[in-house]
């Protein structure tokens, strides 16, 4: 039979790449759908609808899930099997409609799962994509849904070489929450790149799903990765790695990459470089940006650094030129307002 189950507010429904035969409609408050976009890299965030059901493809055909579902307020669902879905649809003409209009839906994004295997990223095994996921989280110092992560990698996958692994970064993540020091860990690519790991044998393929010839000669998903891995050190203060990382992002080919991706990864520089108080760089840098940069509110954002690298090194004059340009620049939004209301307080 169907069950109600309630979700608090920042606790992960589901995983990507995770094995699941239950769907969700949701009845109460807000669930996020997330994943990547394959041919972008463009990250989407997809809001679910009261009434809306979620996890479908992946329990209708048995695929891995195709995205994270996160609920963002305290939330209420009813899960389904799916045989028990299969049957109660059976009986609603007007639900297998609905259904049938979701599903055609939610298989344009099958995509996802496939990695664009034709085109120029990675093609991971479903266990190396959630294992990814693990260590995402593990790098951004969100322990308990790093350990939730790798606790669903035991279940499903605990049988692979990777599963001591898992078990060893649960431990460093119960550790760390209780003292605030984080115990080593080798990346994932590192771990594939070596034979043994603590006595545990790991190769390339990990599962029975080779990787073998899965890198394209343009090279499209490796700066992907070091787009997500500087992402990953900003949002955990390390700025440092971050300046480093998003800079070899930067030095890519980035033709095939979607141009949100390579703006947000100039800002993410930008934002690393300020941190560091390396204001001759970031200045440089925030110039070199606004050369290519069209849309308004970017420029404004741009214009906004420059502002406070005049602040911190006290020159109030120019912070206050720089914030005359963003109040003259159109259109009237709250960039305009927020720098009007700076200027008054000089």
């Amino acid at each position: 039979m169907p069950v109600e189950k309630r979700f608090r507010a920042g606790s992960v429904i589901y995983f990507d790449h995770e094995v699941g035969d239950t769907l969700y409609i949701l009845k109460a408050g807000e669930v996020e759908l997330s994943f990547t976009e394959p041919e972008t890299g463009e990250k989407i965030h997809k809001p679910v609808q009261i009434g809306e059901f979620f996890g479908l493809k992946s329990a209708i055909i048995g695929h891995t899930r195709g995205e994270v579902a996160e609920a963002i307020t305290d939330s209420v669902t009813i899960e389904f099997r799916a045989s028990e879905f299969e049957t109660y649809v059976a009986t609603n003409v007007e639900l297998m409609k609905r259904l049938l209009r979701v599903f055609s839906g939610q298989l344009r994004n099958l995509g996802i799962k496939v990695n664009n295997y034709l085109g120029n990223n990675v093609l991971y095994a479903p266990n190396i994509g959630l294992f990814k996921i693990g260590e995402y989280y593990l790098n951004q110092k969100k322990y308990p849904q790093a350990i939730q992560v790798y606790q669903r990698y035991l279940k499903h996958y605990g049988n692979t070489n990777l599963a001591k692994e898992a078990e060893y970064r649960i431990q460093i993540c119960q550790d760390a929450m209780k003292t605030g020091f984080l115990k080593s860990y080798q990346p994932l690519e590192k771990i594939m790149e070596t034979t043994t790991v603590d006595s545990v044998n790991v190769s390339i393929q990990d599962t029975q799903t080779t990787l073998e010839n899965t890198h394209s000669v343009l090279g499209t998903k490796e700066a992907m990765d070091l787009f997500y891995k500087g992402k990953s050190f900003c949002e955990g203060k390390d700025y440092a790695n971050a300046e480093k990382t998003l800079r070899a992002f930067l030095e890519k080919n980035l033709t095939n990459v979607a141009p949100a991706m390579v703006l947000q990864g100039k800002l993410l520089l930008v934002t690393a470089l300020f941190k560091q108080r390396k204001f001759n760089e970031c200045a440089q840098s925030v110039n070199e940006f606004l050369k290519e940069i069209k849309d308004p509110p970017t420029v404004k954002q741009m214009l906004f650094v420059l502002a406070d690298i005049y602040k911190e090194l006290g020159q109030s004059s120019n912070e206050k030129t720089i914030l005359q340009k963003i109040v003259m620049l159109a259109p009237i939004d709250d960039f305009s307002r927020a720098a009007k209301k700076r200027m008054e307080g000089l």
